[in-house]
């Protein structure tokens, strides 16, 4: 059903052929806004386009490997050339990378960090300036519940680039606020997407095993369409932090008011 709030506004959402990036596009198409989704998988790609199709929403589909900066800014190109604005870009996509912290080769780090950080800082480069040049928009930038709360074994790279992703946001939105562009940032924590499969091991663990690359959904894991209804009503609202379980506000209030006891609590649990 169209949403008068999101009717005729232009949705640029990367990683947007699977998971939350594929409800996300879904939700804000049937709300009566044009979508383009860029992904690195062309398969899916092609399969959430036709779904665009079938619901009779504008849209445009593009191959983009968002760690690179000319792929980025052709993907920018390219939608100016088809709507000629963008009003909502939410940089959704990420990876994840497991590996043992002590043996990690820099060029990991840099992996990881290329695509989870950088990345979204490359579509701030491309879309942001005629966001401010219009003084309308909104940024929504996909972080990870690890982004707030740290301390899973082994992810720390992953960890590391979701904390510096909402500290980015952060001060996204301070700096934008006075200029008419709202900033959301997603802090999920258990969703059924596809993540676990895409799961990359470092060349340096000397087994998979210990390292959770096919770990299983929890039985409090959210459907990827929740979380879309989340990030719709998040920025029609101008929420900055949309967590997906209420639950994960308790956990955040007690790291913040006791830092050094929720440390000490995780290594003595393992995690």
């Amino acid at each position: 059903m169209t949403d008068a709030r999101f009717a005729d506004k232009v949705v640029v959402i990367t990683g947007g052929a699977s998971g939350i990036g594929r409800a996300c596009a879904l939700a804000f198409g049937r709300a009566g806004a044009s979508v383009v989704i860029a992904d690195l998988n062309a398969d899916r790609l092609a399969e959430v386009g036709k779904e665009l199709q079938d619901l009779g929403v504008p849209a445009l589909t593009q191959v983009c490997d968002v760690s690179q900066d000319a792929e980025v800014d052709r993907l920018a190109q390219a939608v100016k050339a088809r709507f000629s604005r963008t009003d909502i870009l939410m940089n959704n996509a990420g990876v994840m990378l497991r590996g043992p912290l002590e043996k990690m080769p820099i060029a990991e780090w840099e992996w990881i960090f290329g695509i989870n950080l950088f990345g979204p800082i490359r579509g701030l480069r491309a879309f942001l300036p005629d966001m401010i040049a219009r003084g309308s928009g909104h940024i929504i930038n996909t972080a990870s519940l690890g982004g707030l709360i740290g301390g899973r074994p082994h992810s720390a790279g992953y960890s590391a680039s979701k904390f510096a992703l909402v500290g980015l946001s952060e001060t996204l939105f301070v700096y934008l606020k006075p200029k008419g562009i709202g900033v959301s940032v997603l802090c999920p924590g258990g969703v059924k997407t596809n993540l676990p499969e895409q799961i990359r091991l470092s060349a340096e663990a000397e087994s998979a095993e210990g390292y959770g690359l096919g770990e299983a959904f929890g039985s409090d894991a959210v459907e990827p369409d929740a979380v879309a209804q989340m990030v719709l009503e998040g920025v029609a609202t101008g929420q900055f932090l949309i967590l997906t379980d209420p639950r994960h506000q308790a956990l955040l209030t007690h790291r913040v008011t006791n830092l050094q006891t929720f440390v000490e609590n995780r290594a003595r649990a393992g995690g």
